[in-house]
């Protein structure tokens, strides 16, 4: 496929227990990339994993409350990926835990648009 567009990756990487006004925070940052206009945005629950101020977490293990590392994915268009990472930072930075937002450049090698039929 040839793509005269640069597109980017985007990903968040957080909490599940992250919150905005008791709201989860994968839910607030889905939203807006839809208001946004991004075309599409993937919430990923992870199997296991840990940062920097935190201890190794893992599915396998039972806790009180479910508490798992969330990755959030967007593909788009380069511009449109730092825009939306500038929007979508103070939200970020509200948090009182850590997160981390990341961006690497990427080739996209085949897009096909579903329709808009609803499920």
């Amino acid at each position: 496929m040839e793509n005269e567009n640069k597109y980017k990756m985007l990903k968040i990487y957080f909490s599940s227990t992250d919150k905005v006004n008791c709201v989860p925070l994968y839910e607030i940052i889905a939203k807006r990339a839809k208001e946004f206009g991004m075309e599409g945005a993937t919430v990923h629950r992870a199997m296991m994993g840990f940062g920097p101020s935190t201890r190794l977490r893992s599915a396998r293990y039972f806790e009180l409350v479910e508490k798992f590392p969330v990755v959030l994915e967007i593909i788009e268009e380069a511009p449109k990926v730092d825009a939306f990472a500038k929007a979508i930072r103070p939200v970020l930075e509200n948090q009182p835990k850590g997160c981390l937002m990341a961006s690497q450049e990427i080739n996209v090698l085949f897009k096909k648009q579903g329709s808009n039929t609803q499920e």
